[in-house]
């Protein structure tokens, strides 16, 4: 059971329609790679200088991003290539001051498989970073994504610093975690390396970090570092640590359950655990 998993590392701006050419062009140079899933960031269509600029441009995603992205899929007429890209969508609840930090599910049809809503929405406080005042936080718990024998449970960046959610994914049968994320440039260099490596130990999946790179404006710049770690802890994939990249891996589901029979963590849980 072996699949290809191709990552895209971006540096994404507030141009909608420079994004989406760069997402064509990468999902276009991985087609000589016969993947099996191709993953791109967290806020793939953009990243905004402020608060009001993000509004704007989500309204504008559907129609100016999704669409066009989709149409382009389905013109490639793939046989079985799934993608998984970090978006912005309008707010269903609180349409007029909100929107949805959003992974989604694409088929190699372009038709749209399934939409996580980020849970964990990056709240701190004392350093006046409050992700909250503007994307709506989620509440449906990431739904497991199967596609022949991988089973793929959808994160976003912050979710990846919450252990229980990876653990309710690995229960469910994940065998890959996606964290699509778009990480500081300090909690990049202190954290996202150990984060990674800390889930995969947790649950004996294989983690795949796709983040977002480099100066996106004045303001706001990403760690960037994209890696897929193996199910024992191991990086077996890093792509270049500070301009944007693409790559793939093969990955053996046969090796992940060598993994899990020689040290069966989740046999041993008592079954009130979670």
């Amino acid at each position: 059971m072996v699949y290809r998993i191709g990552i895209v590392q971006l540096t994404s701006t507030n141009s909608l329609a420079n994004n989406l050419s760069k997402v064509k062009s990468y999902i276009q140079k991985s087609l000589s790679d016969n993947l099996d899933i191709l993953v791109f960031p967290e806020a793939t269509d953009f990243i905004s200088e402020n608060k009001e600029q993000s509004y704007e441009l989500t309204q504008k995603v559907n129609s100016d991003f999704l669409t066009p992205l989709q149409s382009y899929i389905k013109s490639l007429e793939l046989a079985k290539l799934h993608i998984f890209i970090g978006i912005h969508l309008p707010s269903i609840k609180t349409p007029e001051t909100k929107v949805r930090n959003c992974l989604l599910h694409i088929s190699n049809t372009g038709a749209i498989i399934n939409n996580y809503q980020k849970i964990h929405t990056f709240d701190v406080p004392k350093v006046d970073i409050i992700e909250s005042n503007l994307v709506e936080k989620g509440v449906v718990l990431p739904e497991l994504q199967v596609i022949d024998d991988m089973k793929i449970g959808p994160n976003i960046c912050y979710d990846i610093r919450f252990p229980e959610q990876a653990c309710y994914l690995r229960k469910s049968g994940a065998n890959i975690l996606l964290y699509p994320s778009a990480f500081t440039m300090l909690t990049g260099k202190l954290h996202w390396d150990l984060l990674g490596k800390a889930r995969s130990l947790d649950t004996q999946c294989y983690s795949v970090l796709v983040g977002q790179v480099g100066n996106h404006n004045e303001k706001r710049a990403s760690w960037g570092h994209s890696k897929i770690v193996g199910p024992w802890g191991n990086e077996l994939l890093t792509l270049k640590e500070t301009e944007e990249d693409y790559g793939f891996l093969e990955i053996d589901l046969d090796e992940l359950e060598k993994v899990r029979d020689g040290m069966p963590l989740f046999d041993q849980k008592p079954d009130n655990m979670f």
